[in-house]
């Protein structure tokens, strides 16, 4: 039973860190999501991106602070991840976005993706479901 509750994941080295997709309630249709992603391949990895059946659309997002304003803006073209360095995924951060999300979300979820990386390595997932939690920070 403890892999239900720890949902890491690895694999050539990659390994991610209690994924989570955050939604405001029950009938949100936008959702973020967070984790860490740590390299102990000693060598540089790009994340070119997500898939899942989650939601119609996600994306890699980063937030930049411009004149005392956070935006957010898609990362089209990968995100590198150094060699033996870490990047966690948070609020007013990089997070992934999944818009128009499919189902109602359940609290405890364990919903199913496949992070996307360089040199063909697909690293399957799964996001564990938390509503309103800690969500006033991450509005859009």
């Amino acid at each position: 039973m403890a892999s239900l509750y720890s949902h890491d994941y690895s694999l050539n080295g990659i390994q991610i860190y209690h994924p989570t997709l955050k939604v405001v309630n029950e009938n949100s249709k936008v959702g973020a999501g967070y984790m860490r992603i740590i390299n102990n391949t000693g060598k540089n990895i790009k994340l070119m991106g997500i898939e899942s059946k989650i939601a119609f659309s996600q994306e890699i997002h980063e937030v930049i602070l411009q004149d005392g304003v956070y935006k957010m803006r898609p990362i089209k073209k990968g995100l590198i991840i150094e060699a033996n360095k870490e990047i966690e995924f948070k609020p007013k951060s990089y997070h992934f976005m999944f818009f128009n999300i499919k189902n109602t979300p359940e609290k405890d979820a364990l919903l199913s993706a496949n992070l996307i990386f360089s040199n063909n390595i697909i690293l399957p997932i799964k996001f564990k479901v938390l509503i309103g939690q800690n969500n006033k920070e991450h509005n859009h």
